[in-house]
């Protein structure tokens, strides 16, 4: 059983308040719209912010940060291991929140469950077509509306990356093996494309499957452009590192990457007609986040606790100075949506 559910719409009842906080300013600290005592995995989608904090879901007003509602999670909801992945995803009905025991889909309105899959799930998910598909022993391919498993085959591993979808299929990665694969939407296997080092989560944009890889964390690593329809290298180039955790993000005419190194983190800009290097900024520790896209704009953090604004061109544009390391961006026209190790703000764009 949920031990807390809150319904929340006075703003005095906020965690975190609006007030001062703990920011570390810079020169363009007030850009800082609103801010919240909770820090986590973000799910953007409309008007609503998706915030899981360890063990609890908040569902937010992306333009003032008021808690919508909370559902907070314990022991007793819990089988087995007790966990919730930050890598929440949401549709116009539901919101998605993978665990350790298997996947919840809550309603959107309220936080209540609406359906459960039981199996112990290693990653996040991914969502298109009206399925949501989980890494569980075996890939499952889960009806988004009703929870029914529609098939799962056999995947083997035990480290394995989110998927990613489509419309009509699915690609799916073993991190520490390097085997990236693809299936159709009625599960039948399309391709399997060995890289042999360890691999990051997919990224599927225009018919081409985007991955990263490191053969050496922290040091070096490479970015691939596979054919959806038969997993052919289109392109591959070596980039610094990429961070565990992260994928490529595909904007326009370029690809970004976060990466980690020894001396400064990179946030990289690759060409995706060949992987031609556009790009590359440092930041000032050894890590770079996934980065958000919109407009013109470029948006990462960084663990040296701040959060970037790039031109398309490389160029910075302003800085926020956070508390803590700046892990989770979101982005939609007004604001950019930036979760440290401590708070959530809501910073304005331009």
């Amino acid at each position: 059983m949920v031990s807390r559910r809150t319904t929340l719409r006075s703003a005095g009842l906020l965690l975190g308040g609006t007030g001062a906080g703990c920011l570390g300013g810079g020169p363009d600290a007030d850009r800082v719209r609103w801010r919240k005592g909770i820090s986590g995995g973000l799910a953007l989608d409309g008007d609503d912010l998706f915030v899981l904090d360890y063990l609890t879901l908040h569902a937010l007003s992306s333009a003032d940060g008021e808690r919508r509602w909370a559902i907070e999670y314990d022991d007793d909801d819990f089988e087995r291991r007790l966990c919730l992945r930050s890598d929440i995803v949401a549709d116009d009905r539901y919101v998605y929140l993978p665990g350790c025991d298997g996947l919840r889909a809550l309603r959107r309105s309220d936080g209540e469950r609406a359906w459960f899959v039981g199996s112990a799930l290693r990653t996040g998910i991914g969502h298109a077509g009206g399925r949501v598909y989980a890494n569980a022993d075996d890939l499952l391919a889960i009806d988004a509306e009703t929870g029914a498993v529609d098939w799962r085959v056999a995947v083997g591993g035990d480290r394995l990356a989110s998927p990613a979808a489509t419309e009509d299929g699915v690609v799916f990665v073993n991190r520490v093996d390097g085997v990236v694969a693809a299936f159709d939407a009625d599960g039948e296997h399309r391709w399997t494309h060995r890289t042999d080092v360890e691999t990051r989560s997919p990224t599927i944009r225009d018919g081409t499957v985007y991955v990263a890889t490191s053969p050496d964390p922290g040091r070096a690593g490479r970015l691939l452009a596979l054919d959806l329809a038969d997993g052919a290298v289109r392109w591959a180039v070596d980039t610094p590192s990429p961070k565990r955790g992260t994928r490529p993000v595909v904007d326009g005419d370029a690809v970004y990457l976060g990466c980690t190194g020894r001396d400064s983190g990179r946030l990289v800009s690759r060409s995706r007609t060949d992987g031609a290097e556009r790009w590359t900024f440092a930041d000032d520790n050894s890590t770079v986040y996934e980065p958000a896209v919109a407009g013109d704009r470029v948006y990462a953090g960084s663990n040296d606790d701040t959060l970037y604004a790039l031109s398309r061109d490389g160029d910075l544009l302003w800085r926020v100075e956070m508390d803590s390391t700046v892990g989770s961006v979101a982005v939609d026209a007004d604001r950019v949506y930036a979760s440290s190790n401590e708070r959530l703000v809501g910073v304005e764009r331009d």
